[in-house]
């Protein structure tokens, strides 16, 4: 049986996404937190953003990571807190990976202010109904979570990933699983250390037994008296 370690893993969610996409985690690692996003000052950027996000934070060192959107913000908080790791969740590593249709949109962000965030949450309500829970619950769980999401936390993350340009110097170790079937931010942009054959955008959900054990598998190697002679099983990288 194998004996969760006791330093703290903090994960992120994504765009529009709360702590709900981290619910097969938390049943798995008891240590698990996922802090709520904080509201942020306007115009705030991510490094200023994870400073403050990082002080919200115990000190101890920690295990760090986000799926997509959080897994970029994951990769700028580890500046700011004793990380031992960070755990890219069907994520990317820098803005060369940023998918076409993302950069595409670059010279459009100034538009990002007025979209009609409250009332995309209202059109969208037909789909967090009971019956779609029934038969679509992957398409339930966004929905409900675009539907709770706060537009002011929704604008700035949106417009964040559009101006991002430079990816942060990352002292620890990354490692990247992602999904062969992810639409939203296609392998074919990105170079991950494991590929979850048939995975989407949405592996936590998904796939939660592979995110899971990937999870479980860097821990138990970075906590190990041995961890620094044996590199030689690494599931991922060195960022």
């Amino acid at each position: 049986m194998v004996t969760e370690p006791k330093s703290p893993l903090v994960l992120l969610s994504g765009l529009a996404a709360d702590a709900r996409i981290f619910t097969p985690q938390k049943v798995a690692f008891p240590q698990l937190n996922c802090p709520r996003w904080l509201v942020p000052e306007r115009s705030e950027s991510l490094n200023d953003y994870t400073r403050r996000l990082a002080a919200t934070l115990d000190s101890e060192p920690c295990f760090i990571g986000g799926a997509s959107f959080g897994g970029i913000v994951a990769l700028h908080l580890a500046e700011h807190v004793d990380a031992k790791a960070v755990i890219l969740i069907g994520s990317i590593i820098s803005p060369s990976e940023l998918p076409l249709y993302a950069r595409c949109a670059r010279p459009f962000r100034f538009l990002v202010p007025v979209i009609p965030i409250r009332l995309l949450q209202f059109l969208i309500r037909p789909l967090t109904i009971r019956i779609v829970r029934r038969h679509a619950p992957i398409v339930y769980g966004f929905a409900s979570q675009f539907r709770d999401s706060d537009p002011v936390v929704f604008k700035w993350s949106l417009s964040r990933i559009l101006d991002w340009s430079i990816a942060p110097n990352v002292s620890c170790p990354v490692f990247h699983l992602h999904g062969d079937r992810d639409w939203i931010l296609p392998l074919r942009y990105t170079s991950a250390d494991r590929i979850v054959a048939g995975g989407g955008h949405l592996l936590s959900l998904t796939h939660p037994d592979e995110v899971n054990s990937y999870i479980r598998q860097i821990v138990s190697q970075l906590t190990s008296p041995s961890a620094a002679a044996d590199d030689s099983n690494e599931p991922g990288q060195d960022g």
